[in-house]
């Protein structure tokens, strides 16, 4: 059965240079059949494993100008005129007006989503490691401008639309003439945030629990936290320790929003999810007995914690209860 969005949408656009991706693909990682684990205050037994693979798309709304069946914005066509068309008007008839696509604006924020598919069947548990595709980022090196195209005029952090030439990003046009010379310096990406179960923040600062830290002057730190972005978890090359658990439930699902900061317009506008899905067997105190009995008495579990860190004393409690 084909994918229905096949053909509505680009999909891997940059892909990873040969030679180059996963390796052995952290199998070290992964829980391997016969495994004892403890979820919350029950144990389960791996019964078999299986790896998985899942993209999340995420959409912008754009106004664009459209002439002779191409884009014509000055923002967009340092993108490649012919490709930025394409990638927003995948059908082949580009127009003028609102057009929605997996092209991303500067500032462009998603908002906490839920992907009700990535809920297990019961029995089920899914180890997910969320990864960001990158884009190839340029600079003009006549000029030293790295952020904002040399022929911007009164330049501000994009978008702006105060002008039809300010905040020109640099895009990727290395087409010979006065500020068109762009020579590659590296990569950028989106940021995620994630709330896991639903409305719990993860990899945040305790005093900065939405992942907003403060302005200046309120002597708070003035920053981000709870963010992972392509520097620190790839497609090629996935954060491990930045893994979540999904078991059986909608309660139990994740929340995702993508943010872009880059100040660049980024075509490729998707998470990637590497990981395994396992099935699991609830035990009994009795089944756990006969296990511990034939290992000489002692019981050795893998804790998995799909919540984060607990709450102050809970672990401790659940091994020295009142």
């Amino acid at each position: 059965m084909a994918n229905t969005n096949q053909g509505k949408r680009s999909g891997n656009v940059f892909g990873t240079l040969s030679g180059q991706g996963n390796a052995a693909w952290a199998y070290d990682v992964a829980l391997k059949p016969g495994y004892l684990c403890k979820i919350r205050d029950r144990f389960v037994l791996v019964e078999s494993v299986e790896s998985v693979t899942v993209d999340l798309f995420f959409t912008d709304t754009h106004s664009v100008t459209v002439s002779s069946s191409q884009i014509t914005d000055a923002n967009l066509v340092r993108y490649g005129q012919n490709s930025i068309t394409a990638a927003m008007f995948p059908d082949g008839s580009p127009a003028t007006g609102s057009t929605t696509s997996t092209v991303l604006s500067p500032n462009f924020d998603s908002g906490y989503l839920k992907f009700d598919d990535l809920e297990p069947f019961f029995g089920h548990l899914y180890q997910l490691c969320p990864t960001m595709p990158t884009q190839p980022k340029f600079i003009e090196p006549s000029t030293g401008d790295w952020l904002v195209s040399a022929g911007a005029t009164d330049p501000g952090l994009p978008p702006s639309d105060e002008d039809a030439d300010q905040s020109t990003p640099i895009g990727f046009d290395t087409i010979g003439g006065a500020g068109y010379n762009s020579a590659p310096v590296g990569s950028v990406s989106a940021k995620l945030y994630l709330k896991h179960p639903s409305g719990v923040p993860k990899w945040v600062l305790d005093e900065a629990p939405e992942a907003e830290s403060g302005s200046i002057g309120d002597g708070n730190l003035l920053g981000l936290s709870g963010f992972i972005d392509g520097q620190i978890s790839s497609g090629d090359n996935p954060n491990w320790s930045y893994s979540i658990w999904i078991e059986h439930g909608e309660n139990n699902l994740p929340t995702f929003r993508l943010v872009n900061d880059s100040e660049e317009y980024l075509v490729d506008g998707r998470v990637r999810l590497m990981g395994w899905k396992y099935r699991v067997v609830e035990l009994s105190m009795d089944q756990l007995a006969e296990i511990k009995s034939r290992s000489g008495g002692r019981l050795t579990f893998k804790i998995i914690n799909p919540a984060g860190i607990p709450t102050t004393g809970s672990l401790l409690a659940e091994y020295f209860p009142k």
